[in-house]
């Protein structure tokens, strides 16, 4: 493994990998660790003007608990009104407050032209 020196924003250390004739490489330990894969992990390639940066694609499952909640579970209808509220939100500015329920059917049905 070859160590160069650069500046403080760039690494350090580049690991290197050989291709196959079939086109795979295995990536490097230090590669995995600072990425934390496992086995049957996938990653994404972002290619841009001739560079290319390797990504760990998160699976929905590893995202599980990661928000806290101690209220009640929230019925269809909350999360149905939540969505309305934040569309209206998102129309007619921050500083928008409903004033009751009726108020934001109203103003969803004004926001996408039913009346």
């Amino acid at each position: 493994m070859q160590t160069w020196e650069m500046n403080a924003q760039q690494p350090t250390r580049l690991p290197e990998s050989t291709i196959t004739s079939r086109g795979q490489t295995t990536l490097p330990k230090e590669v995995r660790e600072a990425l934390d894969l496992k086995a049957g992990d996938k990653v994404r390639y972002l290619i841009y003007d001739g560079e290319v940066r390797i990504a760990a694609v998160q699976p929905i499952e590893r995202l599980f608990g990661i928000l806290k909640y101690d209220g009640p579970p929230a019925t269809l209808e909350d999360m149905d009104r939540a969505i309305a509220e934040g569309a209206c939100r998102r129309v007619l500015g921050d500083d928008w407050s409903p004033e009751g329920p009726k108020d934001v059917d109203r103003m969803v049905a004004e926001a996408s032209g039913r009346r």
